[in-house]
């Protein structure tokens, strides 16, 4: 997050109001960024309203793009992410969170669920950056952990132990992971 809070002109899409759920940790980091936030939904209070399939952002006008669990949500990931890469100036910078082996999610009237990622998907849907590092949110035990139910309120005590078997095990190197950070450089 630091090197993205270095950029000039910030665009978290998917976004809604400012800083919201894991983000707020990190709002001092922005102070010296423009930092916009972009929303399909005009109820998110979101600065900038719009479709990401087709954004109302003028070309390689953005220097960073937080994308965080957004892509299996939409329709057409493919054109999503073309559009997140239009949108980047040369040498601009894209981190995204999408989830793997994960939960189905939509909220019903607000937003489908459409996408599960792997290893291939992401490497064809970033393969126009010149720089991509795939990052693997835990391994088996922390996928498998996301499906104990109400596990959002036991995550205190599941987060660690699924850690722990994680690397006990050396799961992280195999292929199953709850989801993948991605940062790319255009």
């Amino acid at each position: 997050m630091i090197e993205l809070s270095k950029e000039k002109r910030v665009l978290d899409v998917g976004g809604g109001e400012r800083f919201q759920k894991w983000l707020k940790e990190y709002e001092h980091l922005f102070s010296n960024s423009n930092y916009q936030t972009f929303d399909y939904d005009s109820k998110s209070g979101a600065d900038i309203i719009g479709d990401i399939h087709k954004m109302p952002i003028e070309t390689g006008t953005i220097d960073a793009i937080i994308c965080h669990s957004v892509l299996e949500h939409v329709w057409d990931p493919i054109r999503a992410v073309e559009e997140l890469y239009r949108i980047l100036r040369p040498g601009g910078k894209i981190f995204v969170h999408v989830p793997s082996t994960y939960p189905y999610h939509a909220r019903k009237g607000h937003y489908p669920d459409y996408w599960r990622f792997f290893d291939d998907t992401l490497h064809e849907l970033f393969k126009d950056f010149s720089k991509v590092e795939l990052i693997k949110r835990g391994g088996y035990f922390k996928a498998l952990f996301f499906f104990v139910p109400m596990q959002y309120k036991l995550q205190f005590l599941l987060n660690p132990i699924a850690n722990f078997l994680d690397k006990l095990f050396k799961m992280e190197k195999r292929n199953t992971t709850s989801g993948y950070y991605i940062y790319a450089i255009k």
